[in-house]
């Protein structure tokens, strides 16, 4: 048996069952941009959104969703299955060996000298007098999705819909009892009671929608017959002569047809409610299979370095690259006084080729991702010249182009609907000297930072979401690991 959906989800993002992958998730993207809250967007409408993603870019679920849909409309959605061979094309592409690195000179920044490791200045950053490290965190991340969705408070509109209902179908049954009907006629009257109860419930956790659907129209039915009966009773005794009681099996009938409109009034202000409590949990379902647990204790996945070598990028000497994300790697720990840090170590970008396009960290929280690359030059003032290109004490040319902001924007491009990306790109000198690091020009979204400012800037950015933890982003940076 299919599970139920809230709806259909083709819907919610504004495409056609047909829908290849690679437009599935261009429309996703789209519509998540559109309803995200820090943009402005609803957060209710961006949960469908969310859920409408998830199901439909898993292929298991979206063929669950694709019975559960033409169950309901006897049509089979006709799939294309271009988005399928694009995946495969761009597996094969990650598969293929790198191209050589071309070979790169010895520049003042230091490319190609390797220092010895234990010579190398090591980081010296006090994070405790930081104002987000002074900050008092609960010991607990509030973490989305829960393992199991939270019931929500009423609202206006279901207490206005559900609450005549359930009273007049207590009131019938109560006068039944007191005006001395036949036993089995009232007690078949709390029977139908007990079955709007259930279905009621049913559906304000949004759980098991079909028995619910089953029971709230055999409960109309039971209402309905028990209507008809009344009024058929009130014709024998006009017949009989017997008019003492009539009134009131008229009354009775009355009040039971006024029951059916009562329930289809409630299970209209319900509707919302189920929609948004299936949704819940379906998400809820998804994090649980794919992403970490709600009660996992782990803090950081891999080791600062370890991919260094193995996926260095051209231009860029890998013993140095791995020295620079040693030293800059134990400086992130700290992060991990806010309890929704999550961090990650050595990144490949979005359907990138990992051998030579890495990260060397990323620091997640809440719906915020910062993106940390290291570097090991020697000392100096670093900045950025009128064209974008890091330069050592103002001289051009002293540093090798960095394509680390593009990398930042493929990010960006990625996950910008469901999260804010930024990026810091942290040096190290390789030696005793004066060194500093000058933001007067920067680039966009990307800032160079030396260790402590590093430490400063993303701890302040993240502690706005200190104490949360979207699980689903966490599980779709995880996926990007170098070697997942």
């Amino acid at each position: 048996m299919s599970p139920d959906f809230p709806e259909n989800l083709y819907e919610v993002l504004g495409v056609e069952p047909d829908v290849t992958d690679a437009e599935l998730r261009r429309a996703g993207r789209a519509r998540q941009r559109e309803t995200h809250p820090d943009l402005g967007g609803d957060a209710q409408q961006f949960t469908r959104v969310r859920l409408a993603v998830e199901v439909l870019t898993n292929p298991r679920r979206r063929s669950e969703h694709d019975s559960w849909l033409a169950q309901l409309t006897g049509v089979a959605p006709v799939r294309r299955d271009y988005g399928v061979r694009l995946r495969q094309q761009q597996r094969a592409s990650r598969s293929r060996p790198a191209p050589p690195r071309p070979a790169t000179r010895s520049t003042a920044a230091g490319t190609d000298e390797v220092p010895t490791f234990e010579r190398l200045p090591q980081p010296k950053v006090d994070a405790r007098r930081m104002g987000w490290y002074r900050t008092q965190w609960h010991p607990h991340p509030e973490v989305w999705p829960p393992a199991r969705p939270l019931v929500h408070g009423p609202r206006l509109r279901e207490l206005l819909t559900v609450l005549p209902f359930i009273l007049c179908t207590i009131g019938v049954c109560i006068a039944q009892s007191l005006f001395g009907l036949s036993v089995p006629w009232w007690l078949a009257s709390y029977v139908l009671l007990v079955l709007a109860l259930v279905w009621i419930s049913l559906r304000w956790v949004g759980a098991r929608l079909q028995l619910a659907r089953i029971l709230f129209w055999v409960n109309i039915a039971g209402i309905a017959l028990d209507a008809a009966g009344a009024f058929l009773i009130a014709m024998f005794r006009i017949f009989e002569g017997d008019t003492e009681r009539v009134p009131y099996y008229v009354a009775r009938g009355v009040l039971s047809l006024v029951g059916v409109l009562l329930a289809m009034l409630a299970s209209w202000g319900l509707e919302p409610r189920t929609k948004r409590m299936v949704s819940e949990r379906m998400l809820c379902d998804i994090a649980n299979e794919t992403a970490p647990a709600v009660d996992s204790e782990q803090r950081q996945w891999g080791t600062p370095g370890e991919v260094a070598l193995r996926h260095s990028l051209a231009g860029v000497n890998p013993i140095r690259r791995q020295y620079a994300e040693q030293l800059i790697g134990p400086t992130l720990d700290a992060l991990e006084r806010i309890p929704g840090v999550r961090i990650v170590h050595g990144l490949r970008l979005p359907d990138g080729d990992e051998t030579i396009s890495t990260i060397s960290h990323a620091v997640l929280c809440g719906r915020r991702l910062a993106l940390i690359d290291d570097r090991l030059w020697h000392p100096g003032t670093y900045g950025l010249d009128a064209r974008g290109h890091v330069v050592r004490n103002g001289e051009p040319g002293s540093v090798p182009l960095d394509e680390f902001p593009h990398r930042v924007t493929r990010f960006r491009e990625t996950f910008a609907e469901v999260a804010q990306v930024r990026g810091w790109l942290a040096i190290t000198p390789d030696g005793p000297g004066e060194f500093a690091v000058d933001n007067s020009r920067t680039w966009q979204h990307v800032r160079l930072a030396s260790p402590e400012s590093l430490l400063r800037e993303v701890g302040e950015w993240l502690a706005v979401e200190g104490e949360q933890l979207d699980r689903l982003l966490l599980r779709d940076v995880l996926e990007l690991r170098v070697d997942a």
